[in-house]
C-alpha cells in the first residue's frame, strides 16, 4: 500500500468513528457507512470495511436494497481475513440471495481467493460453480486461466486444456500463458500439429520467446520432422538469452544423427555434453562418441564411448564395440581386443556378436596368438556357417597355420585333419620347425629333435628343410651325439645357399668332425667358415681357434701358430688358450725360449683356467733342457699355489723326477709318497710310479719304507678280476642303465661290504648321482658333501658343481655361492667355468650382493662363450641387478640390450621387468607399448604373458582407464591357462569393483548433502 492510499484510509477510519461519535450532525450515518466501506474495501482493509458493514447492517432495516449487499461485502472481507466463517458466509449468502447480482460472482471471488491461497483442489471446485457468461470479459479470461492453472497444477490435464483452449487466442493478459501450457499438455498428449500452433502463438509474447523455443524443438522432434527442427533449431540457437539451449543442441544433434548427418551432429553434441558430461544419460554420451568418431574427432570420439561403454547393458555393449573400432582405427589393437572381447558375448545382437568374434579373432592373430584365433576362428565357422566372412576366414586361418608363433594348436588341428592341402603342409613344414626351435631354446633337446623330424615329412619350402636339417645337426651336437650330428649338416649344407646358414653348418661341422678326432674334415669346415665370416661375427674367433687346433691335431704347426696368433690379436676371451697351445707348439718344435714366453703370457693372468697348466709346462720346457733347478721351482709353483688343481699329482711326480736327476733323494722320496698318500687311485699313481719310489729310497737309503708304500698300492688297486671289483661294476651297470633305485641299493652295500676301499669316493658319487636322477635331492646333497673335500677323486670337479646345484635349489645361497667360487676355479673346460659364473651371477643376486652378481655376469658376456642362451641371461642379469639398485636408466640400458639378442624366455623376463620400470617410473603409455609388445613377440612363455597382461591392468588403473582393465582382466579369468593368473586377476576385479562400489556410495552421499 503506498502513503496516498494509507492516508486516504486512515482518514475515512476516522472521519467514520467521528460520525459516529456525533449522530446528532447526520441525518445519513447509514450512507456514510455504506460508502466508508466500499472506499475501505476498494484498498483492501479489510478488517476496517469488515466493521463498517457490520455496523451498516446492524442499523438499516431489512427493506433496505443495500443490505444484502452490505452482507455480501461483509462475508468477502471475513474470507480475506482468513475468519473461520468468511467461506460458510459468502455459501450462506448464496444460498440465502441466489438471484442477487452479488451471488453470481460469489463463487468467482472464492475460487479466486483460493487460487491466489495455491488450494487448487477448493479454487478449482468453485470455479466449476461460476457463472461466467453473467461475468465481464475480463472476469471471464481472467477466471478461465485460473481454473485452467488450478487444474494443471492437479494433473487433470484435459479439463485445465478445455479451459486454456477457451481463452488461448483471446490475447490480453493470460492469451499468451494460455497459449503456453495448452501447447505444454497437448505436447503431452501427443497432439503435436495443435503444440506447435500454441506454442508458436506464446512465442509471440516476450515473456515466452526465450522459454518456449526448446518446447517447440521438442515438438518438431516428436514428430519426427527432422527438417522443421533443424530449421527452426537454427534460429533458436541464433536467440539471445534462450533458456535450454543445450537441450535444444541436444535434440538438433540426435536428429541429425537419425538423419546419419553425424559431421552436423558432432558440434552439436559437444555444446550439450560440455554442460552435462558428468551426468549425461549414457546412450547420448554413447551416441556423441559415435557421431565424433565417424567425423574424425577420435580423442572426442574416445573420451565419450569410455564413459558409456560397459558390458552391463546394450548401450554399454554398443559403445563398447564402437570403442573397439576407435582403437582398431587408431591401431592400439589390444585396446581393441578388449572391447570386442566384451561384445562377443552379446547374444542379443548375433551380427554384433559374429563381427567382434570375427575381429578379436583377426587382431589376436596380427598379435602373434594364432592359437587363441584358430579357436575364434573355427567357432565363427561352427557358429556361424553362412558368415559373409567365411572365406577371408579360411584364408587367415591357413595364415595363422604358416605365421604361428605358438605353435601347439596349429599342429594339433592339422594332425587331426584327414587330408592336407599343400597350402596346410607348408603351414605345418613351418609350425613344427619353428616350434622345434623353440624347444631347442628351451634345452629340451629330445623333443625338439621330434618336431624337427615332423617337419621333413612335408620338404616343400627348401629353405626351412635346409634350417631344419640345420638345427637337427644343432640339437645333436648340443648332446655330444657327434656321429649322429654330421648327416644333418650336411643335408642342411646341400639345400642352401643363404651365406650366414652355410656358415653355422660349417661351424657346427667342424666342431662335430672336431669331437670325433677327424681333424683333417675338421680342419676343412673350419677353414671354410673362416673364410666366410669376419670379426663381427659372435663364432669367428672361437671358429679360428679351432681351426689352429685342427692343425695342431694335423701337427701342421706353422698354420696353427698363424691361426693361434690371429685369436690373440682379436683380444679374443680365449687368448689365453692360444698362447697355451702356442706355447705348446714351440716346445715341441724346441723354440724353449719363444715357448716360455707363451706359458709366461698365460701364467700372468692367475684368473685363467690355464694358469697353474702353463706353469706345469714351463717346468717340463725346463726338465727337457736338463735345467731340473728351474723345473722343480716351476712344479713347486704349481703345487704350492694349487686349490685342488687336478695337475698337482703330475707336478709332484715330475718334480720327484727333477729331483732324483739332481740326486736330491729324499726330496724326491718324498714327492713320490705324496702321490700315493694323497691321490693313491689317480691314474699317475701307477705300478711304473712305484718302481721310481723303490728305487729313490734305496738311494736314500730309506728302502725300508717301501714295503709298506707297496701294501697300499695294492690295496688302492685291486685285482680287476676280484669279487670288490665285480661288485662295483655291477652297481655301475646299474647306474649306467638307469636303474637308479637299485643302483643306490648296490653302492650302499658296496660301501659298508668294502669301507676301506679307495673306490669310496667313485662309489659314493654315483650313489648320489642316482639320488639325483630319481629327484631325492636332500640325500644326493647329502652324500656329494661326504666327498666334496676329496681332492684326490679325479671327478671332484663334477662334485662340486652337483653340490652347487643342489644347495641353490634348496635356497641356500650363500653355501651355494662357495661352492660355484670353487667350481670356478678348479673347473676342467669352458662349459664347467659358464656354470660356475652362472651359480655365482644368480646366487648373489639372490643374496641382494649386486655388485658380485653383476661381475660374474659380465664374464659371462666377455668371455663366456659357451652359447647364446647363457649370454642373454647374463645379459638379463646385470638389468636385473641395476633394477634392484634403483638404478632404472641402466637397468633399461641392459634390458634392451639382452632384447637385441633374445628371443627366448630371457628375452620375455627383460621385455616385462622393461615395462615395470616405466610403470614405477609412471611412463604409462610406454609401459603399455611394451607389454604389448611382450605379449606378442613372447606369446609362448605364459608365465611372463600372464605377469605382462596383470601389469596392464595396473596401467590401466593408474590412468582411470577402469572399463579397459576390467576388460583385460574377464578375458584373463576366462582365457588364461595358468591357474595363478586366473586367480590373480579375480583378485584384481574383486578390487576394483568393490571401489566402484564405494566410490558410487561417496557420490550418493554428496549428492545428498547438495540438495539440502
Amino acid at each position: 500500500m503506498n502513503k496516498s492510499t494509507l492516508v486516504l484510509a486512515v482518514l475515512l477510519c476516522c472521519s467514520y468513528y467521528f460520525s459516529n461519535g456525533q449522530e446528532t450532525l447526520s441525518q445519513h450515518k447509514d450512507d456514510r457507512l455504506f460508502q466508508t466501506g466500499l472506499d475501505l474495501l476498494s484498498h483492501h482493509e479489510y478488517g476496517a470495511a469488515h466493521k463498517a458493514f457490520s455496523d451498516f447492517i446492524s442499523i438499516v432495516s431489512v427493506a433496505d436494497s443495500r443490505k444484502a449487499d452490505a452482507e455480501y461485502y461483509r462475508a468477502f472481507c471475513a474470507l480475506n481475513l482468513y475468519h473461520a466463517d468468511g467461506e460458510k458466509l459468502l455459501q450462506d449468502y448464496i444460498s440465502v440471495h441466489p438471484l442477487y447480482p452479488k451471488a453470481i460472482t460469489a463463487y468467482y471471488d472464492l475460487a479466486n481467493f483460493f487460487y491466489s491461497e495455491k488450494n487448487y483442489p477448493k479454487a478449482s471446485g468453485y470455479f466449476a460453480k461460476v457463472d461466467f457468461p453473467a461475468l465481464s470479459a475480463e472476469q471471464q479470461n481472467t477466471g478461465r486461466f485460473h481454473w485452467g492453472y488450478s487444474l494443471f497444477s492437479q494433473k487433470n490435464l484435459k479439463e485445465s486444456l478445455d479451459q486454456f483452449n477457451t481463452i488461448k487466442a483471446q490475447g490480453g493478459q493470460y492469451g499468451p500463458a494460455a497459449s503456453y501450457y495448452a501447447g505444454f499438455i497437448e505436447s503431452s498428449n501427443g497432439d503435436y500439429t495443435n503444440a506447435l500452433i500454441d506454442l508458436k502463438r506464446a512465442e509471440t509474447n516476450s515473456a515466452y520467446s526465450l522459454i518456449v523455443p526448446v518446447m517447440i524443438t521438442n515438438v518438431y522432434y516428436k514428430q519426427k520432422d527432422d527438417n522443421g527442427l533443424l530449421a527452426y533449431s537454427v534460429i533458436a540457437l541464433e536467440r539471445e538469452g534462450v533458456t535450454s539451449a543445450d537441450e535444444i543442441s541436444l535434440l538438433a544433434a540426435e536428429t541429425y544423427f537419425r538423419k546419419g548427418d553425424y559431421k552436423k551432429a558432432n558440434p552439436l553434441y559437444q555444446q550439450y555434453v560440455e554442460e552435462h558430461e558428468k551426468n549425461a544419460d549414457r546412450g547420448v554420451l554413447y551416441r556423441a562418441g559415435y557421431a565424433a568418431a565417424a567425423s574424425g574427432s577420435d580423442d572426442l570420439a574416445l573420451r565419450y564411448l569410455k564413459s558409456s561403454a560397459s558390458d552391463t547393458d546394450s548401450i554399454g555393449v554398443y559403445a563398447s564395440y564402437s570403442l573397439g573400432l576407435l582403437y582398431l582405427k587408431r591401431q592400439e589393437k589390444p585396446l581393441a581386443l578388449t572391447a570386442f572381447e566384451l561384445t562377443k558375448k552379446f547374444k542379443k545382437d548375433p551380427k554384433l556378436a559374429e563381427e567382434s568374434l570375427f575381429l578379436a579373432a583377426k587382431i589376436n592373430y596380427e598379435l602373434g596368438k594364432p592359437d587363441i584365433a584358430i579357436n575364434e576362428f573355427e567357432l565363427i565357422l561352427k557358429d556361424y556357417p553362412q558368415s559373409s566372412h567365411s572365406q577371408e576366414i579360411r584364408e587367415l586361418l591357413s595364415q595363422a597355420y604358416v605365421n604361428a608363433s605358438n605353435y601347439n594348436r596349429a599342429i594339433e588341428y592339422i594332425d587331426a585333419l584327414p587330408r592336407k592341402t599343400p597350402a596346410v603342409e607348408r603351414a605345418y613344414q613351418k609350425a613344427t620347425y619353428l616350434k622345434g626351435t623353440e624347444l631347442f631354446n628351451k634345452e629340451d633337446y629330445a623333443q625338439a629333435v621330434q618336431f624337427f623330424e615332423k617337419s621333413l615329412r612335408f620338404p616343400i619350402d627348401a629353405d626351412i628343410l635346409a634350417e631344419t636339417y640345420y638345427w637337427i645337426g644343432e640339437t645333436y651336437s648340443v648332446g655330444r651325439k657327434y656321429d649322429l650330428a654330421i648327416s644333418p649338416y650336411e643335408h642342411a649344407l646341400g639345400g642352401t645357399t643363404k651365406t650366414s646358414l652355410i656358415k653355422d653348418i660349417r661351424y657346427g661341422l667342424g666342431y662335430a668332425h672336431y669331437n670325433l678326432q677327424q681333424y683333417d674334415k675338421s680342419l676343412y669346415n673350419f677353414r671354410d667358415f673362416s673364410v666366410k665370416s669376419n670379426s663381427s661375427d659372435p663364432n669367428y674367433a672361437d671358429g679360428i681357434l679351432r681351426l689352429g687346433d685342427s692343425y695342431y691335431a694335423t701337427k701342421a704347426y706353422p698354420d696353427a701358430l698363424s691361426n693361434y696368433k690371429k685369436v690373440i690379436l682379436l683380444n679374443s676371451p680365449d687368448a689365453d688358450y692360444a698362447h697355451y697351445h702356442s706355447g705348446i707348439i714351440l716346445a715341441i718344435q724346441k723354440k724353449y725360449g719363444e715357448a716360455a714366453a707363451e706359458f709366461d703370457a698365460v701364467a700372468k693372468n692367475t684368473a685363467s683356467r690355464f694358469a697353474e697348466d702353463a706353469i706345469f709346462q714351463h717346468g717340463q720346457i725346463d726338465f727337457e733342457q736338463s735345467n731340473y733347478s728351474a723345473a722343480v721351482n716351476q712344479y713347486s709353483k704349481v703345487i704350492s699355489a694349487s686349490n685342488g688343481s687336478r695337475i698337482v699329482p703330475k707336478a709332484l711326480a715330475r718334480r720327484a723326477a727333477a729331483n732324483y736327476n739332481l740326486k736330491n733323494y729324499d726330496q724326491a722320496s718324498n714327492d713320490y709318497i705324496s702321490v700315493f698318500d694323497k691321490f693313491p687311485t689317480h691314474p699317475v699313481a701307477s705300478q711304473e710310479l712305484l718302481v721310481l719310489l723303490q728305487e729313490s729310497l734305496n738311494l736314500a737309503n730309506r728302502s725300508g719304507e717301501f714295503d709298506k708304500y707297496l701294501a697300499e698300492f695294492k690295496n688302492a688297486n685291486p685285482d680287476a678280476t676280484g669279487i670288490e671289483s665285480v661288485e662295483f661294476e655291477t652297481a655301475k651297470n646299474l647306474y649306467n642303465s638307469q636303474n637308479y633305485a637299485k643302483a643306490i641299493d648296490s653302492f650302499s652295500k658296496y660301501l659298508i661290504n668294502y669301507s676301506n676301499s679307495p673306490r669310496i669316493s667313485e662309489a659314493k658319487y654315483y650313489q648320489g648321482e642316482s639320488y639325483y636322477r630319481i629327484k631325492e635331492n636332500l640325500k644326493s646333497l647329502e652324500v656329494m658333501k661326504e666327498i666334496a673335500s676329496d681332492a684326490s677323486f679325479t671327478m671332484q670337479n663334477r662334485v662340486i658343481a652337483r653340490v652347487a646345484e643342489l644347495e641353490f635349489k634348496s635356497g641356500n645361497y650363500e653355501n651355494a655361492a662357495k661352492s660355484f667360487k670353487r667350481l670356478s676355479i678348479i673347473a676342467a673346460n669352458k662349459k664347467e667355468q659358464s656354470t660356475a659364473w652362472n651359480g655365482l651371477m644368480e646366487s648373489y643376486y639372490l643374496l641382494a650382493k649386486y655388485d658380485s652378481s653383476e661381475i660374474y655376469a659380465k664374464l659371462i658376456v666377455e668371455q663366456g662363450n659357451v652359447n647364446v642362451s647363457a649370454q642373454n641371461k647374463a645379459s638379463l642379469y646385470l638389468g636385473k641387478s641395476a633394477k634392484a639398485r634403483g638404478d632404472y636408466e641402466a637397468a633399461k640400458d641392459e634390458f634392451l640390450t639382452t632384447l637385441n639378442t633374445a628371443h627366448d624366455e630371457y628375452g620375455a623376463e627383460a621385455k616385462y621387468l622393461l615395462g615395470e620400470i616405466f610403470y614405477l617410473t609412471k611412463e604409462y603409455k610406454q609401459s603399455k607399448e611394451t607389454l604389448f609388445s611382450l605379449n606378442s613377440e613372447f606369446s609362448a612363455y605364459d608365465e611372463w604373458v600372464g605377469k605382462s597382461y596383470l601389469l596392464l591392468v595396473d596401467n590401466y588403473i593408474a590412468t582411470s582407464e577402469t572399463f579397459q582393465a576390467k576388460g583385460t582382466l574377464k578375458s584373463l579369468i576366462d582365457n588364461f591357462p595358468q591357474e595363478n593368473v586366473r586367480n590373480a586377476a579375480k583378485e584384481k576385479l574383486k578390487a576394483i569393483e568393490q571401489e566402484e562400489i564405494k566410490k558410487k556410495a561417496v557420490e550418493k552421499i554428496d549428492t545428498t548433502g547438495n540438495d539440502k
